[in-house]
Order: C-alpha cells, then sequence, then structure tokens
C-alpha cells in the first residue's frame, strides 16, 4: 500500500529538492508544495499522532486502517502489542551534525 507520510521541517534539514525526504514525499503526495528555501529534515511513516501516514487510495489514516485491519500487523507483533504499530519509521535528510538519540519508553 502506498502511504502519504508526514513531513517533519526541522532546521537541520537539507532544502528543497536536494533533500531525499522531499523527494520521496513528492513522489507519493503530488500535490505537496516543495520550495528551494524549506528545509525537509525528516519522513514519517507510521501512525504517531503528531505525523500521521495516510493510506493515498483511500484517504484513511494508517492508525484507522490496523484499527480495522489487524491482521497487517502479523500474529506475533499482534499478540505483543495488540492493534499498535509497535514504531515509527524516518528517513532523515541531515544538513548539519546531529546528537544520536533514543526514545524508550518509561519502563
Amino acid at each position: 500500500m502506498e502511504l502519504k507520510c508526514a513531513v517533519q521541517t526541522y532546521a537541520w534539514g537539507v532544502k528543497g529538492f536536494k533533500s531525499s525526504v522531499a523527494q520521496l514525499a513528492k513522489a507519493v503526495n503530488t500535490d505537496l508544495e516543495v520550495t528551494d528555501d524549506q528545509t525537509y529534515a525528516e519522513l514519517w511513516m507510521g501512525t504517531h499522532p503528531n505525523g500521521p501516514s495516510i493510506v493515498k487510495e483511500n484517504g484513511t489514516s494508517l492508525k484507522s486502517y490496523i484499527d480495522t485491519h489487524p491482521d497487517v500487523l502479523g500474529s506475533k507483533v499482534f499478540e505483543k502489542f495488540g492493534a499498535q504499530l509497535p514504531f515509527l519509521f524516518k528517513v532523515l535528510s541531515v544538513n548539519q551534525a546531529l546528537s544520536i538519540q533514543a526514545h524508550p519508553n518509561k519502563v
């Protein structure tokens, strides 16, 4: 399935179409306006509420799709996490050095 993914425009990103993030986002979302002066830092594929992916075919959120089709996660993932996508996949286009980050849960 094709997804329209959220784009994060952090200051450290690559500007315009030199950014892999901009190129990937535009390939699926032809309505996306990519400008030379805007940074395109991260492409988020997942169900995060601050940048949910949208199923291109029908315009529903990926979270809604998973809620109604939990089998797409596979039985082992569903057994452990329920109808929740257990990760947020990111593609980064970096123009400046970044610190290493980890986002563990509170446990």
